[in-house]
């Protein structure tokens, strides 16, 4: 703090430490760091290189006197956002935001340099920094550089001075730069986003004189409010005098100096040779207003200017230094001596940092010093905030092993040696790599602000004299050492006390915790005596307002002081600022249920009596988290009862009256602040006396004894807790306790009873039925204890139980609800014997039944001797051993008997009886092995396919035990047959019994045995073809089971069959044996009966012997004898063996077999063999098949095939037309097949094939094989001229005659075989007059010449070939010869439309007008010649065959009306 007395301004301020960081080792030049080694050498030092290399050095520097280095430097932004600090050639840069604690970005150069200059464009955050070898540096607020420029780039020799930052707008894309050189010029510099920069030098003719700017500028500093730029320098270039130049100068928008105003005082701004003491760096400055300039030289002497704004003057500033009781002082030889740095605090107050260390405030208007107690720093830097003033940074460099406090207060000046710098000591600089720097900030503050600083600094002296000295309220200064204090007694005396503020006071004495026992106890106390001052009263009576937030507070301390007085109850005395401030403000229940889990009965106990209407509406929560191991005996004073005690409570305070429950009530719900004011008296007022009632209670001890069971398995627990219960009224529990008692004795069983012990849950326990529990009690008991149990545990159970449950079902019979369930009814005995009876515990059965019926009436195990019998009954037959008959028998004995009681009456005296028939027969199917339970007799009756199946089952077993089994032994089996059949099986057939006992002595090859058994016995008959079934059966079993055909089952049974030799049936299964070992083998094959029985159809038996032997087909009627044997006598199954042999004979061969047989099943209609009948009839020539039969072979596969053979069936039946038409005309014309020969070539004979054949060739090669390749080729072309006579080329076809001919050899047969000799029969004349029938429809009888030319024609037309006209007219000229009817004439007419060339036709129409002589057929061959020209000349748009003959039908129709059949080859 700083302060000035009189009628000066008073300075206070605030000062702030931010960032420390040390020194790089490598951020000062090797020069400056080693400076004092190179003034220490004398003479014959510089004789060496690096010697010469120093002297060269300091002649320049004589010649030239060189700047200063500054190895410490602070930029700061105009309104302080940013600050950077350059120590050495790095520079950090800090920020506001984070209060310049931490770099925001640091820039290194890999120079060792140091900065001279630099300045701040905010709006863009980047800084722009000039060092001591002119190279100008732009770098982003990251420590990013942006670019750099040097000399060469600004072109320019001089020194670079200064940098400026133009006030630039945020939304520009560029900031703008303006660099000073030595020389008085400036030079614009303009940096863009993208990191480049424009340089624009300013013209130099502004400037009157060259020799007006300073030789040597030592300093500078700009005003840019006036645009005012102030030089230090001198004239001279080496400036070795002492006088130097002040001078004022404006800067244009062009960026031209003009020299507005100058003067000359006194100062060293230049190294004197031989001395090294300087000890400030040149500076200059202008006040924030612009009204004083201060210079400061390099002997740390200040220069203090008037600057007059108005004449832009500069004049000595006349200051006399005095103090506040001493008189004027020398200005030059006290205060403005020994300066190291200076600022601007305000327009006319000046920051001095002197030599010593000490930071000083001078008012240069009054004189006097403004810091009485000056604060000490290390080696200061000094720079302002432009756009503000009262606020300065200041930048101190230490080294790390100066010890010395942050505060000012306690450093001392002779630890600060190293800011002074002699000639004497300048040699003992300290290490630069073990320096530091710090940043601190000065800033103004107000009283307000400065008290506040104070206070919150802790230096609370200091703000007490602070508070007298400018009459402020000095509550603030006890409050924080109140609350800084140890809040101790004496504290309280001493600061609380004294405080006025009773608000603040109270809520410290409710808020605050003392150290000690006492000193809560003092706070609390403090704080009762405060509020006994808010009395209810007529006075006091307010609704709302401060008063009742101190009765608030007075409930608040009483319910501290109680809580403390119980925490130090349960805590035997010991206190614990902690545990006590945790405490008093959880709430009540929370506590307690702390104190319940960690099993603190005693403290849980003072609790509950302490406070006991809190913790009532959460005692059973409290005492449910009790750990559950912990003894039940221990808490028993604690466990509730049906009705509450009585509680004791202190005496209630004079605030804990119906007014304040009112007021309470209506507060707005808080559970926090609810908990501290609700005293146990309020308590008691708002809830009255709460006790669960007793179904909770009942609820809450069964689910505690159940958490504890679940929980720590500790069943004693549960039973004592129950048992308290009960006693404290709780009567409800009864049972519930004992349940557990039971449970108890399960649990606990002795060491003989360990067998039926449990580990059962209580929950499980309670879980399980009445029933359930009776059976748990007696699980695992066997026949030595169950008697011992029973009376012992279950049947006291059972006896009260039972009698609650009589009661039950007596109250619903009353309530109307007369249907009971039939298995409540049945006793716990009954029911847990019937359920062992499943488990097959005979004996444990035997022991229980035979203890109840020896005491029936006394023992209590059963009602009477109904229920002990019918309890018996049901649990013989639940029974599912096979092997205790006897056991079950002496249950059925230990029952009372008949003379003892009437009870055998009726329906319980007949299902005695029958249980020992069963007996009976239970043994009797274990003694043959085919054990059943008792229980399968009572449903056998709806089983008699099961029955049937144990009676085979019984045979089966006796046959194979012993197959030697005596007459006697079988006859025994058949009693036995029939007393099962009386005790068990009474449903069964006396009939069916003697058939099976039969089959089995048949099985057993007992014969002579069975055929006495067979013709019936004294009880029972069988009928003759019964017995004819049975003997037939057995004899196919032995067949069936022999394992060759000469084996004894063959013979086994044909003896079997010999029973009955003149059974017809008996007789035809004696055939199928022989047909199987004699017949068969005889064809070939050999069939064990066992592969005869495994084929399904006998058919496959046909086939196998058709195949198995060469020729075998040929045994038609023995096969066909053997396949009746085997069973397949139907027509169809015949037809089917005539099939295979057909298709055999084929396959074979055998052709002519294959046809008569295929001929016999065509005519039956057996249309599966299609197939080999069309093969048949496609095939070679046979005995007896001619083309008839090949045409009825031929139409019965069409008749039958499936769709995808049709088409091709109806291709050979056109090929068979075909041949029928050329055998038919070889007939006639009595023609040979000849052989081919043509004009000019030798004669070609065919193979020896039959006409079908050539029919059916595919292939060309084989018709010609034999020649060689010249005649074949003179064969083909002699074909192709052949078929050039009566068809055009093959266009259809899309090929040529000889292509076709090589590909497609049925036409190359047909034209080389059969088209030579019909073309030779249409050249004879004779054939013109021999006549056939039925070849053209409408004309009886034609020429054997026109019927070869249909054949032709046909021919053609089915291999899609276009016939000649000349062949076309050749047809016409044999229809329509005289004589012939107008019929005719039609017909030939129709014929001529197919001609290409109409005027043929035209011709040959003319040529009959001409050669006819009778009158009607003139004038129908002149109709024909009208009708051929209109249909001709209207037929030209017809497209097809189709449309022509649709045509000349209707011309037709249209002369005559009765119609004409037309017909059309096309």
């Amino acid at each position: 703090m700083a302060e000035s007395a009189g009628e000066v301004r008073e300075v206070l301020y605030e000062e702030r430490r931010h960032a420390s960081r040390p020194f790089s080792s490598d951020c000062l030049p090797l020069s400056l760091q080693q400076s004092n080694g190179a003034d220490k050498g004398g003479f014959l030092s510089f004789l060496s290189a690096r010697g010469v290399s120093q002297l060269k050095e300091k002649w320049i520097r004589f010649k030239n006197p060189k700047k200063m280095r500054k190895p410490l430097s602070l930029f700061i932004s105009p309104r302080g956002e940013r600050v950077a600090v350059a120590a050495g050639n790095q520079v950090t840069i800090l920020r506001k935001e984070d209060d310049y604690q931490e770099p925001c970005g640091i820039f290194t150069n890999s120079s060792l340099v140091l900065y001279a200059c630099g300045a701040w464009s905010e709006s863009h955050d980047i800084l722009g920094i000039v060092d001591d070898a002119d190279v100008i540096y732009f770098i982003k607020a990251n420590g990013e550089e942006i670019t750099r420029i040097t000399k060469r780039h600004l072109k320019i020799s001089s020194t670079v001075i200064g940098l400026l930052a133009e006030n630039d707008s945020e939304v520009q894309q560029s900031f703008f730069f303006t660099v000073l050189t030595s020389d008085g010029a400036f030079h614009h510099i303009e940096i863009s986003q993208e990191s480049s920069a424009s340089i624009f030098p300013v013209n130099k003719s502004g400037l009157a004189l060259k020799r007006q700017f300073p030789q040597n500028v030592f300093c500078f500093d700009y005003y840019p409010e006036l645009s005012l730029l102030v030089v230090v320098g001198s004239i001279t270039a080496s400036g070795k005098s002492e006088s130097c130049y002040i001078s004022l100068w404006r800067k244009h928008q062009n960026l031209v100096l003009e020299l507005i105003a100058s003067t000359q005082f006194k100062g060293l701004y230049f190294e004197r040779k031989g001395y090294a003491g300087h000890l400030a760096y040149p500076k200059v400055s202008i006040s924030p207003k612009g009204d004083y300039i201060a210079a400061l030289d390099m002997n740390g002497c200040l220069h203090i200017f008037k600057l007059d704004k108005e004449t832009y003057s500069v004049t000595n500033f006349a200051f006399q230094g005095r103090t506040n009781s001493d008189g004027p002082l020398n200005a030059c030889t006290d205060i403005l001596v020994d300066i190291v740095d200076f600022t601007w605090w305000s327009d006319h107050v000046l920051t001095l940092a002197k030599q010593s260390g000490f930071v000083a405030m001078l008012d240069i208007v009054s004189g006097l010093k403004l810091i009485e107690n000056e604060p000490v720093y290390s080696m200061p830097v000094l720079e302002r905030v432009q756009k503000f003033e009262g606020h300065i940074f200041l930048l101190e460099g230490f080294s790390s092993e100066d010890r010395f406090d942050s505060s000012n207060s306690n450093r001392r000046t002779d630890d600060l040696h190293h800011g002074e710098q002699t000639p004497e000591d300048r040699s003992n600089q300290p290490d630069i790599s073990r320096m530091r720097w710090n940043l601190v900030s000065l800033s103004e503050r107000s009283v307000p602000e400065m008290y506040k600083i104070l206070i919150g600094n802790s230096k609370h002296q200091a703000a007490l004299e602070f508070s007298d000295r400018y009459q402020l309220d000095r509550d603030e200064v006890l409050k924080s050492q109140w609350l800084c204090s140890n809040q101790g007694i004496k504290d309280l005396n001493t600061f609380l006390s004294n405080i006025k503020d009773k608000v603040f006071v109270l809520s410290e004495c409710v808020d605050k915790v003392g150290p000690s026992e006492e000193a809560v106890k003092a706070l609390l106390a403090y704080g009762l005596q405060l509020t006994n001052f808010y009395k209810f009263s007529e006075q006091n009576n307010q609704k709302f307002g401060e008063i009742w937030d101190f009765r608030l507070a007075r409930l608040q301390l009483l319910q501290f002081s109680d809580r403390l007085e119980t925490f130090l109850g349960i805590n035997m005395g010991r206190f614990s600022v902690q545990e006590y401030s945790k405490f008093r403000v959880m709430p009540i229940d929370e506590s307690a249920i702390a104190l319940a889990e960690s099993g603190k009965i005693g403290a849980l106990n003072l609790l509950f009596k302490r406070h006991p209407y809190s913790l009532a509406p959460f005692m059973l929560d409290i005492l449910a988290a009790i750990p559950e191991t912990i003894p039940v005996r221990t808490y028993v004073q604690l466990l509730p009862g049906r009705s509450p005690p009585r509680f004791f409570i202190r005496e209630e305070d004079w605030v804990e009256c119906d007014k304040m429950v009112g007021f309470i009530s209506n507060l707005p719900e808080n559970q926090d602040i609810d908990n501290q004011i609700r005293t146990e008296p309020i308590v008691k007022q708002l809830l009255g006396s709460f006790w669960p009632s007793t179904a909770e209670l009942a609820f809450w001890y069964k689910h505690r004894a159940r958490d504890i069971d679940s929980y720590s398995g500790l069943l004693d627990n549960c039973l004592s807790l129950v048992g308290f219960a009960c006693q404290k009224g709780v009567n409800e529990l009864k049972q519930f306790h004992e349940d557990i008692s039971y449970l108890h004795q399960l649990v606990y069983a002795n060491e003989n009873d360990a067998e039926i012990s449990t580990s059962m849950s209580l929950v499980a326990w309670e879980q399980l039925s009445e029933y359930e529990k009776f059976r748990t009690m007696l699980d695992g008991c066997r026949e030595e204890n169950v008697v011992e149990s029973l009376w012992n545990k279950a049947i006291p159970f059972m006896q009260k139980r039972s009698r609650r449950a009589s009661l039950a079902t007596q109250e619903q019979i009353a309530d109307g609800h007369s249907q009971v369930d039939r298995t409540r009814s049945e006793s716990f005995l009954v029911r847990w014997l019937k359920e062992i009876s499943l488990e097959n515990k005979l004996d444990v059965c035997l022991m229980v039944i035979e203890e109840g019926c020896r005491e029936l009436q006394s023992s209590g195990f059963f009602k009477d001797e109904v229920e002990v019998v019918d309890c018996a009954l049901q649990c013989l037959y639940l029974f599912t051993v096979t092997d205790r008959w006897s056991t079950m028998a002496a249950i059925l004995s230990k029952l009372p008997h008949k003379q003892d009681s009437g009870i055998f009456i009726g329906n319980l005296d007949q299902r005695c009886k029958v249980a020992e028939g069963h007996i009976e027969a239970g043994s009797l199917l274990a003694f043959y092995q085919v054990p059943k339970p008792m229980s399968y007799f009572l449903e056998a009756h709806s089983d008699e396919k099961g029955v049937k199946q144990i009676i085979r089952l019984i045979l089966s077993k006796f046959i194979r035990q012993r197959p030697g089994r005596s007459d006697n032994e079988w006859a025994d089996l058949w009693h036995d047959m029939q007393c099962l059949h009386e005790e068990a099986f009474p449903f069964l057939d006396l009939e069916y019994l003697l058939t099976e006992f039969c089959g089995g002595l048949l099985k057993a090859e007992k014969f002579s045995l069975a055929r006495s058994y067979l013709k019936g016995t004294s009880s029972v008959a069988l009928a003759t073809e019964k017995a004819e079934n049975l003997v037939i059966q057995a004899a196919r079993e032995f067949f069936f089971s022999a394992s060759s055909l000469a084996g004894s089952e063959i013979w086994k049974a044909k003896d079997c069959l010999n029973l009955f030799p003149s059974s017809r049936n008996v007789k035809a299964e004696a055939d199928f044996i022989d047909a199987l070992t004699v017949k068969l083998p005889n064809l070939g094959v050999t069939l064990l009966p066992m592969q005869f029985q495994q084929i399904k159809d006998p058919m496959e038996i046909i086939k196998m012997t058709i195949r198995n032997k060469a020729e075998a087909y040929l045994h038609v009627d023995e096969l066909i004898e053997v396949a009746k044997l085997l069973g397949l006598s139907s027509l169809d199954e015949i037809s089917g063996v005539q099939e295979a042999i057909a298709r055999e004979a084929a396959g074979t061969g055998d052709l002519q077999l294959a046809y008569d047989l295929c001929l016999v099943l065509a005519k039956r209609g057996y249309g599966i063999i299609w197939d080999l009948c069309a093969a048949i009839a496609r095939g070679p020539s046979l005995e007896n098949l001619d083309t008839s039969s090949r045409k009825q072979l031929l139409g019965f596969a069409l008749s039958h095939c499936d769709e995808e053979s049709i088409g091709e069936l109806l291709h050979a039946w056109k090929d068979l037309d075909m041949q029928v038409q050329c055998e038919t005309l070889m007939t006639l014309t009595g023609i040979d097949c000849p052989s081919f020969s043509v004009q000019g070539s030798s004669v070609f004979s065919l193979p020896d094939y039959s006409i079908q054949d050539i029919v059916d060739r595919k292939n060309s090669s084989v018709l010609v094989k034999g020649s060689s390749s010249a005649d074949k080729r003179s064969h083909l072309n002699s074909i192709k001229n052949i078929l050039s006579l009566v068809a055009k080329s093959p266009v259809v076809h899309g090929t040529d005659w000889e292509l076709l001919l090589q590909e497609n050899g049925k036409i190359l047969s047909f034209a080389a075989v059969q088209l030579p000799w019909l073309l030779e029969l249409t050249r004879k004349p004779e054939h013109r007059k021999k006549f056939t029938s039925g070849m053209i429809p409408g004309k009886q009888y034609v020429s054997v010449r026109t019927q070869v030319v249909i054949t032709i024609l046909s021919w053609l037309a089915r291999n899609d070939f276009a016939p000649r006209d000349d062949l076309i007219a050749s047809l016409v000229k044999s229809i329509i010869e005289p004589p012939v009817t107008e019929e005719e004439d039609v017909i030939g007419c129709s014929f001529l439309l197919n001609l290409v060339d109409a005027f043929s036709g035209v011709e040959l129409i003319e040529e009959q007008l001409k050669t006819r002589e009778n009158y009607l057929e003139t004038c129908s061959i002149k109709n024909v010649r009208t009708t051929y020209s209109t249909l001709h000349n209207t037929g030209v748009d017809c497209e097809g065959a189709v449309q022509r003959r649709e045509l000349l039908f209707r011309k037709f129709k249209e002369k005559n009306n009765a119609g004409t059949r037309v017909y059309s080859c096309s």
